[in-house]
């Protein structure tokens, strides 16, 4: 990711979540090798005292599963490094919220924090699957996932470049 969205999405960190902490940039990978079988979060920023911001862009309706899916995160990334974690989740006005807000009884010092706004996170979305592709990174079976959700979540006038796009992605992903 460059230096501009790096920019652009620190301050969705701080203007969308209230967020006062100063944000250095990306977490170190050190502090990021959480174990295979978890979830392994959107983009991990770290502040200036070394605790950890996870933003995240949710599509799907938001039920004990994803929930759980961030919980289970951020236990993971609490025991790796012993500081809070942050994990903020940033949705479109069309996803339900199916869980209600509650305190989570954990050993860990987390929160987690969602945000709705009019609108669609798609193009964001599709950018940071394209990025992680175009860096060989291997993709999640949920960035799999989003690839086949994203024309389905799209105004209809972009139904079909977004497919075709997304077809293309998955087609350089799974070779």
């Amino acid at each position: 990711m460059n230096e501009e969205n790096i920019q652009k999405e620190i301050v969705i960190i701080k203007e969308v979540f209230d967020e006062e902490r100063k944000i250095i940039g990306f977490a170190p990978p050190e502090m990021t090798d959480i174990k295979k079988n978890c979830y392994k979060g959107g983009d991990i920023f770290i502040t200036e005292n070394g605790e950890l911001i996870d933003l995240e862009y949710q599509i799907n309706d938001f039920d004990e599963k994803e929930l759980s899916k961030y919980i289970e995160l951020a236990e993971e990334l609490y025991k790796i490094n012993n500081v809070s974690i942050s994990i903020y989740v940033l949705c479109p006005d069309t996803v339900k919220i199916l869980t209600p807000e509650c305190t989570i009884p954990s050993e860990a010092s987390f929160n987690i924090k969602l945000a709705c706004f009019a609108g669609s996170p798609i193009y964001e979305i599709l950018y940071h699957i394209k990025e992680k592709i175009d860096k060989n990174i291997r993709i999640s079976n949920e960035d799999i996932h989003t690839l086949f959700m994203i024309p389905l979540y799209c105004q209809e006038k972009d139904r079909k470049n977004l497919r075709i796009e997304c077809l293309r992605l998955l087609n350089r992903a799974l070779k």
